[in-house]
C-alpha cells in the first residue's frame, strides 16, 4: 500500500470497503452503535474484560469510533495497536475519549486479528457531561453475552456494512467466562502470516519471517508498505495449486525484525531478498509484488536479472512523484505529525515507512530498459499511482505488458481477487 496513514486508519479504510458478503481477511470485529447526538462534547469511557488462547502473539482489543453528522469520522481508537498486553488471564481494558461536537453515533466493539481464540466479557459504557464528577452507565444490549448473539445486539463488522469474515467464528462460549455462564468467542483460523509452519531466516542482519505453500516453480510474493504476509490471503490458494508460493514479511513489517541503525530503503530490502533466495537455494523465481512489493520486484529484475524469471507488479511507482499529488501532500503532513508526537520512539517504524515512500525509489524511465524479463504492470483506474506513470513504466520495459483494471483502486489485489489472479496466472503461464 502506498498511502500509509497508519495501521489504525488502514484498518478503518479497509472496513469501509467491506461488502455485505463473506470476505477473506486476517481480522474481524463486532459492533454496537449508540445514538449520542444529545451527548455531544461529553466524556465517555468503554471497558471490557479480555483474554486469549492459542494465539501465537496475535492481537485482540476493544475499539471505539465516533461517526459525525456529516458522515466523517471523529474520535477513533483501536487498542490492538496501542501495545496492550492481553494474556490467557482475564484483564480489564478501557478506552476514554470525548464525544465530538457534531457527533451522530458512537460505535464500540471487539476486534481480533490473526489465528487464535479471543474471549471478551462484560462490556460497559459510561458517560460524563463534564459538569459533575459522576459517571452515568449507558445500558448495552447483551453486554455480558449470556444470550445468543443476534445482529440486533452486536453487528459483525465495524458498523458500516454487515461483514462476515470466512476466517473467523464468532459465537458465545462457556469456556471459562469472566462472569455468568458465557462470554464472547472470536476464533481466527487458517490465516496466513500467523501459521504454525512459519519460519525465520537470518539475512542481512535481520530475522525475516516467511511461510510457504504448495509445490512447483517458486513464486515469491511481496507485500506493500504498511502490509505483511496476510496481504495475499486472496492469492495463496489459487497460486499454490501451480507454484511453490513463498511469502515473506519485509523488514520492519509483520514478524520480521530490523536494524534500527540502518535506514529503511528499497536497496537494503533487495539485499534482504537476495540473501533469502540464496539461502533457500532458489536459482530462478517469479515475483508477484503489490505496491512497494512491486517496486522491489522491479529492482530485483534490475539488480539480479539472473534470479528473476518474470515479474507482475500492481500499484508500483519508480519515483515518488509517480504518486498522485494529494496523496504525497497527505503523507508529508502525517509524517510531520508523527515526528512531532514521537515520544519514546513509539512512532519510529511509522516514520521509517513514510520516509521510504516519500524519498524512494529514484529510478528513471530509461533505467527500465535494462529489464529483460517479461513484466506485467498492473494498476486500478482509481489507483494512487498516476495512470500515466503506470503506462510509462510498462512502455519503458522491453517485454512490458500493461493492465489498467476498471473500477479498481490501489487495493485491486484484494478488491477483485478473481480477476486479478486470473490475469496474473495467464501472464505467468504465457510464453
Amino acid at each position: 500500500m502506498k498511502k500509509i496513514i497508519s495501521l489504525l486508519i488502514l484498518w478503518l479504510s479497509l472496513g469501509i470497503q467491506a461488502q455485505d458478503k463473506p470476505v477473506v481477511s486476517d481480522w474481524t470485529a463486532i459492533t454496537q452503535s449508540l445514538n449520542v447526538q444529545d451527548k455531544q462534547n461529553w466524556k465517555f469511557r468503554v471497558s471490557a474484560k479480555i483474554r486469549k488462547e492459542n494465539d501465537n502473539n496475535a492481537k485482540c482489543a476493544i475499539w471505539a469510533r465516533i461517526d459525525k453528522l456529516d458522515n466523517t469520522t471523529g474520535f477513533f481508537e483501536n487498542q490492538a495497536y496501542s501495545g496492550i498486553n492481553v494474556t490467557s488471564e482475564w484483564k480489564t481494558f478501557t478506552i476514554e475519549g470525548t464525544i465530538d461536537s457534531n457527533a451522530k453515533s458512537l460505535k464500540i466493539g471487539a476486534f481480533a486479528k490473526d489465528n487464535g481464540d479471543f474471549y471478551f466479557d462484560d462490556f460497559k459504557l459510561e458517560v460524563n457531561d463534564g459538569k459533575s464528577k459522576k459517571w452515568t452507565e449507558i445500558a448495552l444490549r447483551n453486554s455480558d453475552f449470556e444470550e445468543d448473539l443476534v445482529s440486533a445486539d452486536w453487528l459483525e463488522g465495524i458498523g458500516r456494512n454487515k461483514n462476515h469474515v470466512k476466517n473467523f467464528i464468532i459465537t458465545t462460549s462457556d469456556n471459562k467466562p469472566f462472569s455468568g455462564k458465557k462470554s464472547l468467542l472470536m476464533k481466527g483460523q487458517n490465516i496466513i502470516g500467523n501459521m504454525p509452519h512459519g519460519k525465520f531466516a537470518e539475512v542481512n542482519g535481520i530475522k525475516m519471517y516467511y511461510e510457504t505453500y504448495g509445490e512447483g516453480e517458486p513464486l515469491l510474493m511481496l507485500h506493500g508498505n504498511g502490509q505483511s504476509i496476510s496481504a495475499f490471503m486472496n492469492q495463496v490458494d489459487d497460486f499454490s495449486k501451480k507454484y511453490k508460493v513463498i511469502i515473506v514479511d519485509c523488514r520492519e513489517r509483520g514478524k520480521s525484525t530490523y536494524d534500527k541503525t540502518k535506514e529503511l530503503t528499497f536497496d537494503i530490502q533487495v539485499e534482504d531478498l537476495k540473501q533469502f533466495l540464496d539461502q533457500q537455494n532458489i536459482k530462478k523465481v517469479k515475483i508477484l509484488g503489490w505496491s512497494d512489493g512491486g517496486i522491489l520486484a522491479i529492482l530485483m529484475a534490475l539488480q539480479h536479472p539472473d534470479l528473476v524469471d518474470k515479474i507482475a507488479c500492481s500499484g508500483a511507482n519508480i519515483f515518488p512523484e509517480g504518486i498522485i499529488d494529494e496523496d504525497i501532500k497527505d503523507s508529508k503532513e502525517t509524517l510531520a505529525k508523527l515526528i512531532k508526537e514521537n515520544k519514546d520512539g513509539k512512532n519510529d517504524v511509522y516514520i521509517d515507512l513514510y520516509n521510504l515512500d516519500l524519498k524512494y525509489p529514484n529510478l528513471k524511465y530509461e533505467d527500465l530498459k535494462a529489464i529483460q524479463c517479461p513484466s506485467l504492470i498492473v494498476a486500478g483506474d482509481k489507483d494512487v499511482i498516476k495512470t500515466e506513470h503506470t503506462v510509462k513504466i510498462a512502455e519503458s520495459i522491453p517485454k512490458g505488458q500493461l493492465a489498467i483494471l476498471p473500477n479498481s483502486t490501489h487495493y485491486v489485489v484484494a478488491e477483485k481477487p478473481e480477476l486479478f489472479n486470473s490475469l496474473v496466472m495467464d501472464f505467468f503461464e504465457g510464453k
